[in-house]
């Protein structure tokens, strides 16, 4: 928390304002990170700390929130131990919000979004020569698709999107193991380290509780929501997250969401035409509001195409078989059986599965499961060398270059939603001699585990 005098000092801009809390600590409100329905999170000039405000209907501060009894009962939640969601710290004393820690650098899910700020200043920078389109993407037609997967390769296409998934999912599935809900959702409010950074932290805990049978209430952010709480059938649960996360993945992933289809995005060419069956009894008219409320089939659904896919990335490019199949049974099965979806611990350990099984390739910067491909499937570069650490249990690909990697515990032992990406050992690679050695050398490895190396494809 901030020194009143050391933050006294760093406030000399008028547009940055100086907040003080419930302790009598002064924090300087600065740029904003991240907005939603329920409020507006700030950074400060400390590096470590943000604010949260609550907004009203009109987009004001909510001064009739009652923050000091809600994060009371938040304090007193039987919160997993080290779990990364940035808690409150303290309450402002004269306006509605909040203290909360922040790691320094940390950005929300919304980087690995092509929002219309981030497509205008990427178009104008190509237009001025700044940025210069790879030959890959330069000789794609469509511009607006050439500068959205250039955006995709720049936030670590695939493979990042992948990791900081798989720690989401676990860390929702720790909260659920504990018999709470998070209750919202959204790209929005997790953050991601920036450049190599593994951290993953959730940052509102707002609508953190109990699942309760009946009653309470229930928070989702637009194109979120599960049918059933959009619909208002049913309040927030553990599978009403898994809804909202498995959206928000799709999303990341396939560049598309996973409602809006031919039905929404080409009407004309429905083949229920003008005189097709009215909207089910409580849906809304409009077709978009009619697909993120559930009442249209899943885009990828196995056993309905009358909402087929019009665009994003092949989901064969993005999702191995079994995260496909997560897919599925959430937005299939799932949309009107909500006991159907796979619990959060499943999206953990087959997102990290997908993320061992990618590489990155060398050219053209989008990773590719290496397995299935002799060549990048983006710019047909042939696949590279790598080196596969494979044991009974788990396998993961290494980059040929790789000299030293630590390999985690999900190798070794039963997935853990805390603990996979523990150090267990650490190895020594060197491909042109086809070796790998503990870099302990009193410390061997174990029986079972092993190293292929793979060669390059001419």
């Amino acid at each position: 928390m901030s020194n009143p005098d050391k933050m006294s000092k760093n406030n000399t801009t008028a547009s940055q304002k100086s907040l003080a809390d419930e302790y009598g600590n002064l924090h300087c409100r600065a740029d904003k990170l991240a907005s939603g329905g329920q409020g507006v999170v700030f950074r400060t000039t400390d590096i470590d700390l943000a604010i949260k405000q609550p907004l009203d209907a009109s987009g004001s501060p909510d001064k009739n929130a009652n923050l000091r009894d809600r994060f009371q009962n938040i304090r007193l939640l039987p919160l997993p131990p080290r779990i990364p969601i940035s808690l409150p710290l303290a309450i402002l004393r004269d306006e509605p919000g909040y203290v909360m820690r922040l790691l320094n650098g940390m950005k929300s899910f919304e980087v690995f979004e092509m929002n219309g700020t981030t497509k205008k200043a990427l178009r104008e920078a190509v237009a001025a020569k700044k940025q210069e389109l790879p030959k890959w993407l330069a000789v794609i037609p469509d511009k607006d698709i050439a500068l959205r997967l250039f955006h995709y390769a720049n936030t670590g296409s695939t493979r990042r999107r992948l990791f900081a998934l798989s720690k989401c999912a676990s860390i929702l599935a720790r909260l659920h193991s504990a018999g709470l809900v998070y209750g919202d959702i959204s790209p929005n409010n997790v953050f991601v380290g920036d450049g190599d950074s593994r951290e993953v932290w959730l940052i509102d805990a707002d609508n953190l509780r109990f699942e309760m049978a009946e009653g309470g209430n229930s928070v989702h952010t637009p194109h979120y929501g599960a049918p059933e709480i959009v619909q208002r059938r049913d309040q927030s649960r553990p599978r009403t997250d898994c809804w909202a996360f498995a959206v928000m993945a799709f999303g990341m992933l396939a560049l598309c969401h996973p409602f809006i289809g031919k039905k929404v995005l080409e009407p004309d060419n429905d083949e229920g035409g003008w005189d097709a069956e009215p909207a089910s009894d409580g849906a809304p008219t409009d077709l978009d509001e009619q697909a993120y409320a559930g009442y249209l089939p899943f885009i990828d659904d196995e056993d309905d195409d009358t909402n087929a896919a019009v665009s994003g990335l092949p989901r064969e490019l993005v999702a191995t078989p079994g995260l496909r199949r997560l897919f599925q049974e959430t937005f299939g099965a799932g949309r009107t059986q909500a006991h159907r979806r796979p619990s959060m611990f499943f999206w953990a350990i087959e997102l990290a599965r997908t993320f061992d099984q990618s590489l990155l390739c060398a050219e053209c910067k989008m990773s590719y499961f290496a397995e299935n491909n002799q060549k990048c499937p983006y710019c047909d570069a042939p696949r590279s060398a790598f080196i596969r650490a494979k044991t009974a249990r788990w396998d993961l690909l290494l980059p040929a270059n790789t000299t030293e990697f630590a390999l985690p515990r999900r190798l070794f032992f039963p997935f853990s939603v805390e603990h996979n990406d523990d150090t267990e050992y650490e190895a020594n690679l060197n491909f042109a001699k086809k070796t790998a050695i503990p870099v302990r050398g009193e410390r061997q490895f174990p029986d079972g585990l092993t190293f292929d190396f793979v060669e390059a494809i001419k």
